[in-house]
């Protein structure tokens, strides 16, 4: 019996099922999250003529979210491997709630900066927190489908958000949105509190038979770990560490460059308000379908690197190939890229299982808020970069082509990860 069925004779409802009690909460309440600090993108038309704000004043406020997101990353990450997941995110909900909401108080470029970059502060630790709880609960052959089905969140929120932000701006202000969305953030966090365990031997809705086993799958891994030397702040140099942190940078400096700039490129294509609108959702949900499809195929083999390697890589190329098929393909031109962002999202699940795999459980937080906070430092870089191309260009191509050859060297970057050895990662599996 695998350590995901319960019992003979035993029923095991969504309750009892830690798969979707635990990833199925966590991608929702991710959802909130990416809703809560994209939905300024619809308010910005109203924003900028009732407050007279700038261009220039909005984009770097904006911006600021991603200098925040990176002051609770090692915090966050400490606090959750070594006293509670659970608690930290339960903290984190109610506080970006709160700043979510007192958004709709903004009346100036200065108060608005000041609202982004605490937002950021908020919401910065979330992701980090997830990860690691998701390590207290899926065993090391389970985590990239475990992560993927979680980071479906990214993709579903880029899908949603929008729509869901546009039918609230038809029937109300945009000082009305920022609070009637921060709402489910109060709502959420209460339903975390009751539904959510940090560990198998805290969750007494499980089935005692499939919480033994689980946690004997889980101490057997431990075991195998080679522990860090020195302190723990260490975790924050360690080489492995290093290696991914730049890939993140480089990629999602590409991908935030392409995802924010997306409508715009098709629009310069000559399409219609109404079919950007719409086509832009196709590559999301393109990435959302290869997530699971590189999960499965991630798990099935027990190697992460390689999956990572290889869909950075073609992310990148079907990019650059973008380019070449001229602004006027546009069949082309939209196949190619939901084929790069398909890839790109195809990498999530086998990516974050990684510092699970190079550092030890109880610095794993650490290393995973480097990873993280590095990483979107490239979500300024990449939109900042993409908006200065294209002023001194007139057109997008520069920039989407250096996205490319930036997901391509993120991609040989990682070529040098060193991971663990086959024998340990195989002497950690449970018994059939």
């Amino acid at each position: 019996m695998s350590a995901t069925t319960a019992p003979p004779g035993q029923p095991v409802g969504w309750s009892r099922n830690r798969w979707v009690r635990i990833l199925v909460i966590a991608l929702l309440m991710y959802i909130i999250s990416m809703i809560d600090r994209t939905n300024i993108a619809m308010a910005i038309p109203s924003m900028r003529k009732e407050l007279a704000l700038s261009h220039a004043g909005i984009g770097f406020a904006t911006g600021t979210f991603f200098f925040g997101y990176v002051v609770l990353q090692v915090p966050a990450g400490r606090l959750s491997s070594v006293w509670s997941a659970k608690w930290v995110i339960f903290g984190l909900l109610i506080f970006w709630g709160l700043i979510s909401a007192s958004t709709a108080l903004v009346r100036t470029e200065g108060e608005l900066i000041a609202n982004r970059f605490i937002l950021g502060i908020a919401e910065g630790g979330v992701l980090t927190s997830t990860l690691v709880l998701i390590r207290n609960w899926f065993t090391r052959e389970e985590r990239a489908r475990a992560n993927t089905i979680f980071l479906m969140s990214l993709a579903l929120g880029s899908v949603i958000a929008n729509p869901i932000s546009g039918v609230v701006l038809r029937y109300s202000t945009w000082q009305w949105m920022f609070v009637i969305e921060a709402v489910p953030c109060f709502v959420w966090a209460a339903f975390w509190a009751f539904a959510i365990a940090d560990r198998p031997e805290q969750a007494s809705w499980m089935p005692e038979v499939e919480r033994t086993r689980l946690v004997a799958a889980l101490n057997a891994e431990r075991g195998t770990e080679a522990p860090l030397r020195g302190h723990w702040l260490s975790a924050m140099w360690h080489p492995g560490i290093l290696v991914i942190a730049v890939y993140n940078f480089l990629a999602l400096a590409a991908n935030w460059g392409v995802t924010i700039w997306l409508p715009s490129v098709l629009k310069q294509a000559g399409l219609s308000i109404l079919s950007v609108g719409l086509l832009s959702a196709i590559p999301f949900a393109a990435g959302a379908a290869m997530m699971l499809v590189v999960a499965f195929s991630s798990d099935r083999r027990m190697e992460r690197k390689w999956h990572t390697v290889v869909m950075s890589a073609l992310s990148g190329v079907f990019l650059l190939a973008a380019q070449l098929s001229g602004e006027h393909a546009i069949a082309m031109t939209i196949l190619l890229l939901t084929l790069s962002f398909a890839c790109f999202y195809g990498r999530f699940g086998p990516f974050w299982a990684l510092p699970s795999e190079v550092l030890p459980a109880s610095v794993a937080g650490v290393g995973i808020a480097v990873i993280n906070g590095v990483g979107n430092l490239g979500g300024f870089a990449g939109p900042f970069a993409f908006g200065a191309i294209r002023h001194a260009t007139g057109s997008f191509t520069l920039a989407l082509s250096l996205a490319g050859l930036s997901l391509v060297i993120s991609a040989a970057v990682l070529v040098a990860l060193r991971m663990p050895g086959r024998a340990a990662v195989l002497a950690a599996r449970p018994a059939e």
